[in-house]
């Protein structure tokens, strides 16, 4: 309960010197999927991809959690500073405690790779950002619940080719992003959309 109420204060992002913070790779997971966005300081997109899980294949195997979370370790950009979604998970219904578990077994492995892998301070290099501050940040909030960011983030995709974007991106690559968020409902890419929407509501705030 004490982590739902800070939660919901407004998210001031406190990064030591942050006046040199150059770079941060936003990071948001669910039960499925990991993805992550590579963003400087002038809000251009350097790199922005996802990758499956293979959790849900079988029983729990403790070594397939720490093969699936290495691997998309490795693969992360250097940056100043690596931003994590907080979410904030109701205990009331006890069918999701699976999921729940899951999800925060996730988030520590994360700050236990990037602290060990990537040599990264926990305190200043590691940043929990509640999925809620996000919400209210792009006015995604319908009551307590944080509704898509994907049409946002398809508008952010449309307007990349004008002079002033609000971030922009690789021009090689908008084609493909928008393809891939026009895709079918049973693939939607929302993981994908709210790293990007984390990591610009992440400078926003910040700068």
């Amino acid at each position: 309960m004490k982590g739902a109420k800070l939660s919901r204060r407004v998210f001031k992002p406190k990064v030591k010197n942050a006046e040199a913070l150059s770079s941060i790779v936003s990071i948001v997971f669910g039960p499925r999927k990991i993805a992550w966005a590579h963003v400087d300081r002038s809000l251009a997109v350097h790199s922005w991809q996802q990758k499956k899980f293979t959790f849900m294949k079988g029983t729990y195997q403790p070594a397939v959690y720490l093969e699936n979370i290495s691997s998309v370790v490795s693969q992360l950009p250097k940056a100043d500073v690596y931003v994590l979604e907080k979410k904030v998970l109701s205990t009331k219904n006890i069918n999701m405690f699976p999921v729940i578990l899951h999800l925060r077994t996730i988030e520590a492995m994360l700050y236990t790779l990037l602290h060990k892998t990537l040599m990264l301070d926990v305190q200043n290099q590691i940043i929990s950002m509640p999925r809620t501050a996000v919400g209210k940040h792009f006015g995604l909030m319908v009551g307590d619940f944080r509704s898509s960011g994907m049409d946002l983030v398809k508008q952010l995709l449309e307007s990349a080719t004008q002079e002033q974007p609000r971030i922009s991106f690789p021009l090689n690559k908008v084609e493909s992003y928008r393809s891939l968020l026009s895709s079918v409902a049973q693939n939607r890419e929302e993981e994908m959309c709210d790293s990007l929407l984390q990591a610009l509501a992440f400078y926003e705030l910040l700068i």
